[in-house]
């Protein structure tokens, strides 16, 4: 019995995913610090350094739900998830074949839902989680909950935006295809 390996599934990390995911603790770390300053309730450096990581992790997640988003939605139009890849920009994956049209809008689609679908349970663990159930500057700038859920819900719209490189431009790619499919169908039948 000759059994041929399926494909190996391949996780690719660049040193840039480490450098970006440094830097986001450390711009979340000086927001945080500045922020308690500001309304008063300053707090040490290492405590500011420590909720930049936790708010880091959480957008972390964030981006993975992201992605499995595209994967799940791979997987049911039938195609396989080959490799993760994290790099500078943060993670991203590679699902085999390319898809085209249909396949492409709702896969492209799937991941910036995924993430929205993620960022809003987070925020409402934000807004329901204050003593008062009122949100205020001081509340919301200091918050882990409040401020991994906006960056969350900032990072999934970003991400339908029809620039190169992001879901939306892939969305637009799959509409057009959909399109051209459409005006060729369309000429075959003038034709005939």
């Amino acid at each position: 019995m000759d059994e041929q390996p399926g494909r190996e599934f391949e996780v690719d990390v660049k040193p840039g995913f480490a450098v970006t995911m440094v830097l986001l603790v450390l711009v979340y770390a000086w927001f945080h610090f500045l922020a308690t300053r500001r309304f008063g309730e300053p707090v040490p450096l290492a405590e500011s350094l420590n909720w930049g990581a936790s708010v880091t992790v959480l957008v972390l997640l964030g981006t993975i739900i992201h992605e499995l988003g595209h994967v799940v939605a791979g997987m049911a139009a039938g195609h396989q998830w080959t490799k993760a890849v994290l790099n500078g920009a943060g993670l991203g994956v590679v699902i085999e074949p390319r898809p085209s049209g249909w396949d492409r809008v709702l896969r492209s689609a799937a991941g910036p839902f995924a993430h929205l679908l993620f960022s809003l349970p987070v925020l409402a663990v934000a807004y329901f989680g204050t003593a008062d159930g009122q949100l205020t500057a001081g509340a919301t700038e200091t918050s882990l909950w409040w401020v991994g859920g906006i960056s969350s819900l900032f990072l999934a719209v970003l991400n339908v935006l029809p620039f190169p490189g992001f879901d939306g431009a892939k969305i637009l790619e799959g509409v057009r295809e959909l399109s051209a499919r459409r005006t060729m169908v369309a000429g075959r039948f003038v034709k005939t």
